[in-house]
């Protein structure tokens, strides 16, 4: 080898190089961050929505299997929580609430007899979340006890 003909290869990125790589992570970025926050509303709102079906049947279950009166109410607006309760002096059974404030609902009480019926109803529950990414959710109630639920 002579001194000055040295035929090194250096490795390694550009500048150019570093910065299109940046600006094609931030467009990629840009894109997915909306439709992983959309994914996250959603399943936040299933959650919850499943949560207080599970309730309502409990309360149900509860009051056939007790042959007494059991109360589900849901006693705070945002984050929602719901009770499930027998007798006067309010027996507590089961406590629910959401994960947050983006999801409430009004405040309501459906009361199922012995038989599991629940004479007060026909009765609605509506889920709403606050962020507006979703849309809200039902839960109907009928005479009968039955509980079912779709879209709001």
């Amino acid at each position: 080898m002579r001194a000055g003909n040295c035929q090194c290869r250096r490795s390694g990125f550009t500048l150019i190089e570093l910065l299109v790589t940046i600006a094609v992570a931030v467009i990629l970025a840009t894109v997915a961050v909306p439709g992983f926050q959309q994914r996250m509303a959603s399943n936040r709102m299933a959650s919850d929505y499943n949560a207080m079906l599970v309730g309502l049947n409990y309360a149900r279950a509860e009051a056939i299997k007790r042959r007494i009166e059991v109360s589900f109410e849901v006693t705070e607006v945002q984050p929602w929580r719901y009770e499930v309760y027998y007798g006067p002096s309010g027996q507590g059974l089961r406590v629910n609430e959401g994960r947050d404030e983006r999801t409430f609902s009004e405040e309501v009480k459906v009361v199922f007899n012995s038989l599991g019926r629940a004479p007060d109803c026909p009765c609605e529950i509506l889920l709403k979340d606050s962020s507006g990414r979703v849309g809200d959710r039902q839960i109907n109630i009928n005479s009968l006890g039955r509980v079912w639920g779709g879209a709001g």
